[in-house]
């Protein structure tokens, strides 16, 4: 069981380190082809934030193993919406932008539906086993491909990139305009602007082939990493009797969402939520369509363990965030409204473990 823990925990570690290390170097990359830096956070930042779910993912799928590739998206998903989401409310009450509210939020919703569609084949198609196929796979990857395609269509109509100040006063902006202020674009065009400084301070004591290196070491740490993680999480399932879907929705997720938890709350100390739910929604999108797309794509992926309750928390996690600060008159996210979701989170959790 030890041994399991040990290659969990490390298998984590690798690909927080090896995400950081692909991202670094693409971007360092994309900037040496004059890539924009607001092109750059939709893209290979945005997609770089969510590699280690990705990898986690397709790795269960090539291990056969598709339980722990819907939990890990799933409980991942539920963990930044319900319970970092809620935690930032407590920390500090702040307002959704209204691009938020009507953009990328609804976006949120619906990529949460797709995959409940795609996944409880048991509801939807009266099947008797829950299985995302291929098909429904493809379905979810063309939706991805039509998100990225209105997300950077939706940044060419903004002159700049702006973070609505989280009171909901006034907007504080890096750019020209506050067009799409505190919402996913907003997020990833700062994740963006950052990284391409990023880059540009490491340019100035490195050389181009630095830049590869970064990609092929943080590649072969992902590789790594994501075997460790679903070897890790199957032997401690098998160890302690747990399901290989319960451990995904538990401990993986959690584990993988652990540096959304700390960014988050860092961002919201510092008045900057409204780029906090940015970076939480855009994964959250890319997860549900991408990841669990690609993964599709390798083998059928069945998930028994996965069921209603799993796909109704995420949907109505998405709806709530969604459409909660909309019926309020400020449009904030209250110390109230962070409360209920935090305790709803541990609600889902204690019915997880119940459930085994």
């Amino acid at each position: 069981m030890l041994h399991d823990l040990i290659f969990l925990v490390l298998g984590l570690a690798l690909l927080v380190v090896g995400a950081n290390y692909v991202t670094d170097g693409a971007v360092a990359v994309a900037k040496r082809f004059n890539v924009s830096n607001l092109i750059i956070g939709l893209t290979v930042v945005a997609l770089g934030s969510t590699l280690p779910d990705m990898v986690v993912c397709v790795e269960s799928a090539f291990q056969n193993r598709p339980a722990i590739a819907v939990g890990e998206v799933i409980g991942s998903n539920i963990f930044d919406l319900l319970l970092v989401v809620g935690i930032m409310g407590i920390v500090r009450p702040w307002r959704v932008s209204d691009v938020m509210r009507y953009q990328d939020l609804p976006i949120l919703f619906i990529a949460s539906a797709a995959l409940w569609v795609a996944g409880d084949t048991v509801l939807f198609d009266g099947a008797q086993h829950n299985v995302i196929n291929r098909s429904a796979g493809i379905m979810l990857i063309v939706v991805f491909m039509f998100y990225m395609w209105f997300m950077i269509l939706s940044s060419r109509k903004s002159k700049g990139v702006a973070a609505v100040d989280d009171m909901g006063d006034d907007s504080l902006t890096t750019g020209e305009s506050t067009a799409g202020g505190g919402g996913v674009v907003a997020a990833h065009g700062v994740k963006g602007e950052l990284s391409a400084l990023k880059s540009e301070i490491n340019a100035l004591r490195s050389k181009h082939w630095f830049s590869w290196l970064l990609i092929v070491v943080g590649l072969a740490a992902l590789v790594v990493g994501g075997n460790w993680v679903v070897s890790g999480a199957s032997g401690l399932a098998l160890k302690v009797g747990m399901s290989q879907a319960m451990v995904a929705l538990t401990v993986v997720a959690i584990g993988n969402a652990l540096p959304d938890l700390v960014t988050s709350l860092t961002a919201t100390l510092k008045g900057a939520s409204g780029i906090a739910l940015g970076n939480i929604v855009g994964s959250c999108i890319i997860n549900a369509l991408l990841s669990i797309g690609l993964s599709s794509l390798v083998i059928p992926l069945k998930a028994d363990a996965i069921g209603f309750v799993d796909f109704i928390t995420l949907v109505g996690a998405s709806a709530l965030i969604w459409v909660v600060p909309m019926l309020t008159k400020s449009g904030r996210v209250t110390r109230l409204f962070g409360i209920v979701l935090t305790l709803l989170y541990v609600g889902y959790m204690v019915f997880t473990v119940i459930r085994g």
